[in-house]
């Protein structure tokens, strides 16, 4: 009587624990409901029964196999894991085989366990279909409370019966399928080890194997945990709106943009101004190098000193005038068409006169004579700038004065050429 009023009694400590703890929990989370997994579980059940039964095969010895079934209180925590308190009727009633005697025997399992989805901890994100397939992992220890009653007249014993109970540990799998909300269906694994190996008047084993079908009921049906997925049950981390500051830095972004466009333009402008002046100065420079160059006398080649004597041969001024005849037009335009073909040359007309008449006159006159060559070719297209005219007189004679034929040739306007 006091070994069962002590395995009551250790029984009964267990499930006190089992309230206390659930107790404390729910103390715990109203106490941290800042947390992440409070924040996730807030508005969900936890809190779910079972009822399943099926074969235990109990001794090792004899191979007998028994029926077994029982009751489940669990409270699942998260999509992860939960506790759980069993409790598991069952029967060890042996017949007499060979040495073995008969008796009727019973053993009460109570024990608390934690359970392990190992389905959301390999496969989060599966398919909403495969969510309602799940594979736990159980283990947990707890007492088995037994008895036992001998049929067998041959007994010798001085006790035909007896009871007591033995710590255990056990351990399970549980592939359990979601009919809907509220109810599941499952097939489960169970072994179960206690701490001796004794159980009747014959030799037991300590390990007991079972097969049980489950029937599961989950409170809260849609809000119960066990019908929510991993993901959807962690804590979800909301993005903050970076809208302003996006507006902002991209408000940032077109005024610096802005102002290096304006700053470019502006250095492109002094640039502009910069490289024009480097052009004024380079032409006044190039201007400068030309002006003073000295020039080079250029020799004509056959055709163009062919052109230039075809042109002064038949050069005529009307007497005493610096006026072109008419008849000299023509072989002026071959010259002039020359020249316009060189303006890389530079031109010095030289007037002359023969030594009759007034000296000054005459001075004039080759000045006047030379001029109007010039304003001839220029009426042609010949840049005037190309063009300086000088005026000498009588001097420099190329024949003799004292005859008619002398002074004429005397009398006439002579072309240098210069190339610089």
């Amino acid at each position: 009587m006091k070994r069962k009023m002590l395995a009551l009694f250790v029984a009964s400590t267990l499930v006190g624990n089992t309230f206390a703890q659930e107790e404390q929990v729910a103390e715990n989370s109203a106490a941290t409901e800042a947390s992440a997994d409070d924040a996730a579980s807030a508005g969900l059940n936890h809190w779910s029964i079972a009822l399943k039964g099926g074969l235990d095969y109990f001794r090792w010895l004899d191979k007998s196999v028994n029926f077994q079934g029982g009751a489940v209180v669990e409270y699942t925590a998260n999509p992860l894991w939960g506790l759980g308190l069993e409790y598991l009727y069952q029967m060890n009633n042996h017949d007499k085989k060979g040495t073995s005697i008969e008796f009727d025997g019973t053993v009460h399992d109570i024990d608390l366990f934690a359970s392990v989805n190992i389905s959301n901890l390999l496969a989060k994100y599966r398919s909403e279909a495969w969510q309602k397939l799940n594979i736990y992992a159980n283990g947990g220890a707890g007492v088995s409370v037994y008895s036992w009653d001998a049929e067998d007249k041959n007994f010798k014993s001085a006790e035909r019966e007896d009871s007591d109970y033995l710590w255990l540990v056990t351990g399970s799998g549980l592939i359990e399928y979601n009919l809907n909300k509220n109810f599941a269906l499952g097939l489960e694994g169970r072994v179960k080890l206690n701490n001796r190996q004794d159980f009747a008047p014959v030799g037991g084993a300590k390990a007991n194997l079972g097969a049980n079908l489950l029937f599961r009921y989950k409170f809260g049906g849609e809000s119960n945990v066990r019908n929510v997925a991993l993901v959807d049950f962690e804590p979800k981390v909301e993005a903050p709106d970076i809208t302003p500051l996006v507006d902002s830095l991209k408000r940032q972004n077109d005024e610096a943009a802005a102002k290096m466009e304006e700053q470019i333009a502006n250095q492109n402008a002094a640039i502009k101004k910069l490289q024009e002046q480097v052009k004024a100065v380079q032409d006044s420079l190039n201007k400068h190098i030309q002006d003073t160059k000295q020039p080079v006398k250029y020799t004509p080649t056959k055709e163009e000193d062919e052109i230039i004597k075809t042109a002064f041969a038949q050069l005529e001024f009307e007497t005493n005038k610096a006026i072109i005849k008419r008849s000299s037009y023509s072989s002026l335009d071959g010259l002039a068409m020359l020249l316009k073909q060189h303006n890389e040359w530079s031109v010095i007309l030289k007037g002359y006169t023969d030594n009759s008449g007034n000296a000054a006159k005459n001075l004039q006159l080759s000045k006047d004579r030379s001029a109007s060559v010039k304003a001839y070719l220029v009426s042609k297209g010949v840049p005037a700038g190309h063009i300086q005219t000088f005026g000498y007189g009588s001097a420099d004679p190329v024949a003799s004065n004292a005859t008619l034929a002398g002074r004429a040739k005397n009398r006439r306007v002579e072309i240098e050429l210069f190339s610089k």
